[in-house]
């Protein structure tokens, strides 16, 4: 039950504290930097971690929670500025948004820098079997995510008859 909660808490903070982008691309993406941190905390739940594990590792994600939800807002309110420029009457440039979206591109820098910081601080709670354990479940779903995507026609060239 407090493992449940505790994986719970930690996936909803780290999604609330992603890019809108960042959160599209850890739904429905295995890999990359974002989608690959949420899918990191993920994995955790199969490491079998301990309470104090657990503790230190709700320690981490609470110690950075501040900085990630004030980078988001500000992201936030860098989309909404780029949105209004393009909806409003008038001409608009590229050089009418270039500095917003020089801002934007930093702080998803910042924001990724961060998640990886964060994901290295979560990794060195774990043991070596924990580590070993965890990358031998994230081989075994990348390659169930593989057959599924082949079954369904994703990634594998299509026949076309013509051979």
């Amino acid at each position: 039950m407090i493992r449940h909660k505790f994986l719970a808490a930690a996936a909803f903070g780290l999604l609330a504290s992603l890019p809108l982008s960042a959160q599209a691309q850890s739904m429905g993406h295995m890999g990359g930097m974002h989608g690959g941190h949420s899918q990191f905390l993920m994995l955790l739940h199969s490491a079998n971690l301990t309470q104090a594990q657990q503790s230190q590792i709700h320690l981490i994600l609470d110690s950075h929670k501040a900085q990630m939800r004030s980078l988001h807002q500000q992201l936030e309110s860098l989309h909404s500025q780029i949105s209004d420029k393009l909806l409003s009457s008038g001409s608009v440039t590229s050089a009418d948004l270039k500095p917003l979206v020089d801002k934007a591109s930093h702080i998803e820098a910042t924001l990724n820098q961060s998640m990886a910081d964060t994901a290295l601080s979560i990794r060195n709670v774990l043991t070596p079997d924990q580590l070993s354990h965890v990358a031998q479940v994230h081989d075994k779903l990348r390659s169930l995510h593989t057959q599924v995507q082949s079954l369904m026609g994703h990634g594998a060239p299509q026949d076309d008859g013509n051979d």
